[in-house]
């Protein structure tokens, strides 16, 4: 883990902590080791720092490639985990870094829907995520978060002391089919719908209190 990331992760767990009362349920739930999928709802902004302070193990991200343009920008998003994905076209090269990060036994964040929840509801999940979980054959982690859509809501830039909660769930590997590899078009992405659908209700299942 870069000393940056553990760094700025100790700062946003003592800011999750004290500014937001932030609570953390099931971290345990996380695979100790090996590659891993976390997949989270995304209300917010601070959705992926917050996932990332109450991931046991350093986690990597997606992030947009124009964020990256400025130098110092590129050196901690990069020191940060995050992979640059162009999100106007579908990004070969990312999802190949991703996929690679997954066989080298890494854990990566992602969000299935895609862009942040207007009203903090969950969104339907994209195909991106199946393909990923499809090729890479390894656990996914449905994490939810609670309370950033009111402590930085869309249009705002100063974050409110509201209170926010995660919670992981059950690690799962998702059933392919048994013909999953003579599967072609529309086919295939229906598979990955599947995939990212079973992963969203996964996600809905979650609910913010200790069971």
């Amino acid at each position: 883990m870069h000393p940056w990331y553990r760094f700025c992760r100790f700062l946003f767990r003592c800011y999750f902590r004290l500014w937001h009362r932030g609570r953390i349920i099931a971290a345990d739930k996380m695979p100790a080791t090996g590659g891993c999928i976390l997949a989270g709802n995304h209300m917010s902004f601070l959705d992926p720092p917050f996932f990332g302070q109450a991931c046991p193990r350093g986690a990597y991200y997606m992030a947009r490639d124009t964020l990256f343009r400025h130098p110092l920008a590129n050196w901690i998003l990069t020191s940060w985990n995050c992979v640059p994905m162009n999100r106007e076209r579908g990004d070969i090269g990312a999802m190949r870094t991703v996929l690679r990060l997954l066989t080298e036994g890494k854990p990566v964040l992602m969000f299935p829907e895609g862009t942040r929840s207007d009203d903090g509801q969950l969104q339907e999940g994209r195909a991106g995520i199946g393909m990923i979980v499809a090729k890479a054959r390894v656990p996914v982690v449905p994490m939810r978060i609670w309370g950033t859509n009111h402590a930085l809501p869309r249009g705002t830039s100063l974050p409110r002391p509201a209170k926010v909660i995660i919670r992981f769930g059950e690690p799962f590997t998702y059933p392919l089919p048994e013909n999953f590899e003579k599967l072609r078009g529309d086919d295939l992405k229906a598979v990955y719908l599947d995939i990212s659908r079973e992963i969203m209700r996964r996600i809905g299942e979650l609910t913010p209190t200790a069971k």
